[in-house]
This record gives structure tokens, C-alpha cells and sequence, in this order.
């Protein structure tokens, strides 16, 4: 019974640091080690259910290129990051991707919420690795376009087709700029242009200068907003 136990508890914790692709990124075979967690305040400022995408980005690949790690993920809430050590790596290899995490206000999981976040991580499920937390990005666009949309129909009035086509295609032009396909216009005369661009084919001239209203107001909820 007692070889059962052990033999149970041994598969138990190799499944917690099991390192199987899920599809939210792409393992690299045969760098496996050891795995650790940090908690991370990397939430979207304007999606708080999701993390944000074009923060988490570059500190990943920054991640990834220090000597010692072999992977850097995201969960999706933008709430942990888990390292996967290369085998063999040493402690003192370990410092450059700690003091990066330092820098990015992360902090060591110990004990039970350790624990809880290896085993999640374990199912790759919801987790991201460096380019694919772009998809973190896109999520962030559908959401502030949503909104935009919603704070455009408080003052005009839209069918169904043109509000979700003006929804879409806002979703895709923001989420360009939040993956760094396209540079985000930074001048008001830029944003109403590309804002006009986009919306063109959806709103009338006035209509448009409703959504640049709407849009000024900011890409994060107002208290009274989802």
C-alpha cells in the first residue's frame, strides 16, 4: 500500500510540472526543467478580466532571451507569470530573468497559491507565451470597440448590421495598433481621420464626430459601463 501512495503522489506532481503544449504557445522540446511562478499586476487598464497584451509582450521575449530560461507564459487575468527553467540551469544563471521580473512589480508564489498555479499551468489552458499574448491584445480591442459602439447608440440611432460591422471593423483597426501592426495616431487630427477611415463606410459625418466623442472619453469603463 505504502509503494501505491508514493507511486500516486510521484505521477501526481509530474502531472502539476507537466510541460505539454496547449496550443496557447509553442513548447520548446528537450528545455524543460523546473518551473517558477510569480504574481504579476499586468491586468489590461481597460479590460480588467483579461491581461494586457502590449505590456506583457516584450517583457516575455526579454524573458526568454535571459541565459537560463527556456520559457516565459501569461496566464489570461494578467495575474501570474511561470518561468520554465532550462535543465541544468543554476541559481546564480537565475538572476537576470528575477531582476526582470523585479522590474515589472512581479513577486515569488509560495506555498498554497503556488501550488494552485503550477497545477493550473500545468494544463496550459488559458495561458499565454510571448507573441501569442497578442491574442490577449485582440480580446482588449473587441472590448474597447464594444464600448465605443455602446457610447455612440446613447446619441444616435444605428441598425443592428451597421453597429456590429462598425464594432468590427474598429475591433480590427485597434487591435493593429495594440500588436504593433500599425502605429496608434497620437495627434486628434490623426485619431478622427483614421476614426473616419474606419468608420466610414457605417456613419454619416456627423455620426462620425459622435464616435470621436465617444472615443475621447477614454478606451477604459466609466463607472456606469461594463
Amino acid at each position: 500500500m505504502k509503494r501505491i501512495i508514493t507511486a500516486f503522489s510521484l505521477c501526481t506532481l509530474l502531472g502539476v510540472l507537466s510541460f505539454a503544449d496547449s496550443g496557447d504557445g509553442k513548447s520548446t522540446k528537450g528545455s524543460s526543467g523546473s518551473v517558477t511562478v510569480y504574481q504579476v499586476p499586468w491586468r489590461c487598464p481597460a479590460a480588467l478580466q483579461i491581461g494586457c497584451g502590449s505590456h506583457a509582450k516584450p517583457i516575455l521575449l526579454r524573458l526568454e532571451r535571459s541565459p537560463g530560461v527556456g520559457e516565459a507564459w501569461l496566464n489570461g487575468r494578467g495575474t501570474t507569470v511561470a518561468v520554465i527553467w532550462k535543465v541544468g540551469t543554476k541559481r546564480k544563471e537565475r538572476k537576470g530573468a528575477e531582476q526582470i521580473l523585479k522590474e515589472a512589480e512581479g513577486t515569488r508564489l509560495r506555498g498554497e497559491e503556488e501550488a494552485k498555479s503550477l497545477a493550473d499551468f500545468a494544463s496550459r489552458k488559458g495561458w499565454y507565451r510571448g507573441p501569442a499574448v497578442d491574442r490577449l491584445s485582440e480580446e482588449e480591442a473587441e472590448i474597447i470597440a464594444a464600448r465605443w459602439v455602446r457610447r455612440l447608440r446613447t446619441k444616435t440611432t444605428l441598425t443592428e448590421e451597421k453597429a456590429i460591422g462598425l464594432r468590427e471593423a474598429l475591433a480590427d483597426g485597434l487591435g493593429k495598433c495594440l500588436t504593433g501592426q500599425t502605429e496608434m495616431p497620437v495627434t486628434e487630427e490623426k485619431k478622427l481621420a483614421e476614426l473616419r477611415r474606419i468608420s466610414g463606410p457605417f456613419l454619416d459625418e456627423e455620426q462620425i464626430k459622435m464616435l470621436a466623442e465617444a472615443a475621447a472619453c477614454g478606451m477604459r469603463a466609466r463607472p456606469d459601463e461594463e
